[in-house]
């Protein structure tokens, strides 16, 4: 038997585990070899220190915090080695890529409904009722003339850009509104 051996083999020779060939045969190595002397020294003072000591004071919960834990020593075991596959990280992937896929799915298609709107075409301003300022009491009418309120409508604000033939309307309303201001 070499050292190795031995020391593989060593708590069971001092249980008294072993079968009797392999005793006999550690005891030979033993008396041949000075470190594994040391060794076998080395570990029966040291359960003798263990042996002296107190004995540790368990609280009331430890036996079922003990058996709950051995309970679970696999769970941890698989749960590191599938921590190390990398299978989490690509099933995260995997996810994120999917729901790219459905969040771009629309712009993706080939068929995208095109919505076309009639052109919207003003001739006039439109009829309104009357403008009554805020906190006039009821019944009171604006002082504003027809012209002044054209003219508050049309200032700086086009009343239709929906289509392209709003470039072709575009200068009637230029006219009509010049026409506006005139009266």
């Amino acid at each position: 038997m070499n050292c190795s051996e031995v020391v593989a083999r060593f708590s069971e020779y001092l249980d008294g585990t072993v079968a009797e060939a392999e005793c006999a045969a550690i005891d030979r190595h033993l008396r041949d070899c000075d470190a594994c002397v040391r060794y076998r020294d080395v570990l029966i003072h040291g359960a003798a220190l263990l042996r002296q000591l107190p004995a540790p004071e368990l609280g009331e919960d430890f036996a079922p915090r003990l058996r709950h834990r051995l309970y679970h020593v696999d769970d941890e075991r698989v749960l590191r080695a599938h921590a190390a596959s990398g299978a989490s990280a690509v099933t995260v992937l995997g996810i994120a890529v999917l729901l790219t896929a459905v969040a771009w799915s629309p712009t993706l298609l080939q068929n995208i409904p095109v919505v076309e709107l009639a052109p919207i075409v003003v001739d006039r301003a439109p009829a309104r009722s009357p403008f009554v300022p805020v906190g006039s009491p009821p019944g009171t009418f604006s002082s504003k003339s027809d012209a002044e309120l054209d003219e508050a409508l049309f200032e700086n604000a086009l009343l239709y850009d929906y289509s392209p033939l709003s470039q072709r309307y575009d200068q009637r309303a230029r006219v009509r509104r010049a026409s506006l201001f005139d009266r």
